[in-house]
Formats: structure tokens, C-alpha cells, sequence
């Protein structure tokens, strides 16, 4: 396996991984239309733009086929650092490509002692946050796009990795 920076050409792939990712982890509890909207947005090429120029992007890939992808929000010399998506194509899940993803990132940034993010409760996948030592902080009650949801902030102090 061979964690690479993401490029152009990859956008397309990233958005089928999101897609099959949000489908199999959120249907029981975000609705298929929201799934939609939420999609369209977070996956626009302006948005995509955006993550090119203010993000640390990395791709899993083996044999050329694109397995999962993280975006990193932060500057290479902050401290504190958001995990801002992480997402495996659910015919990969539990292969250590989510850890792979997020340690070769961790490993880019110079000072980093935090590393911050936000899940959605009801997720099943925060177990494997918890099991990377991410801590729950605290909970909001929010919405997205008109859905209810409750977000858990998690964090994961970086001083005493392993």
C-alpha cells in the first residue's frame, strides 16, 4: 500500500470513496437526501480547490486503485491540527488503511500536539477513534441541513505517541 499525496486526478475517486462511505456508515440515521446535499457541498470543486490550497490530503492506493483518503486541516507548523475527514471505502474497512492514513499525516506536520476532530454520534466508527486514543471532549447538539444531530468533539494529545 502507498499513501501518497492526493492530486486532480483523484477527485473523482474520493468522491465514489465518500459516497460508499457515507451510505454505509450514516443511512440509519442521516436520510439519503441530506446525505445527498451534504455530498454535493463538501465534495464541490470549489470545495476541492480549497482543500488543494489550505489542507494536507492523502490517498491510500494499491495496484493504482484508490482504497480511502484523509484531508488534514492546518498549517505544516501548527500545533493543534483538525481531522477533518477520514474515510475508507467500506470493501477496505479493517485493513489498518484508516491508521495508515492518519499516522502518515500526523508525521507531516513539524510541532503538531493536538490533533482535534468532530464525529457524529450515532457513528460506529468512533470506536476506532477511541481505540487511537482520540478522548471525547464534549458534545453539541446541532443540525446539518436540517437534520438533528448531536457531534462529539474528540481530541488526541500527540506528546506521548507511540
Amino acid at each position: 500500500m502507498l499513501i501518497r499525496e492526493m492530486n486532480f486526478s483523484d477527485i473523482d475517486r474520493v468522491r465514489d470513496i465518500a459516497i460508499a462511505a457515507w451510505r454505509d456508515t450514516y443511512s440509519s440515521f442521516i436520510p439519503e437526501e441530506i446525505q445527498d446535499k451534504v455530498l454535493k457541498d463538501a465534495y464541490s470543486n470549489e470545495e476541492m480547490d480549497n482543500r488543494f490550497k489550505f489542507s494536507l490530503n492523502l490517498v491510500a492506493e494499491n495496484n493504482e486503485e484508490i482504497m480511502g483518503y484523509v484531508f488534514f486541516s492546518g498549517n505544516l507548523s501548527d500545533k493543534d491540527v483538525f481531522l477533518e475527514s477520514l474515510y475508507i471505502h467500506p470493501n477496505h474497512q479493517g485493513k489498518g488503511i484508516g491508521k495508515q492514513l492518519m499516522l502518515t499525516g500526523v508525521a507531516n506536520f513539524k510541532e503538531l500536539t493536538t490533533l482535534s476532530l468532530t464525529v457524529y454520534k450515532g457513528n460506529r466508527n468512533i470506536s476506532f477513534y477511541e481505540r487511537e486514543g482520540f478522548k471525547a471532549i464534549k458534545e453539541i447538539n446541532g443540525e446539518f441541513y436540517g437534520q438533528p444531530l448531536v457531534f462529539i468533539m474528540m481530541k488526541k494529545n500527540l506528546l506521548n505517541m507511540e
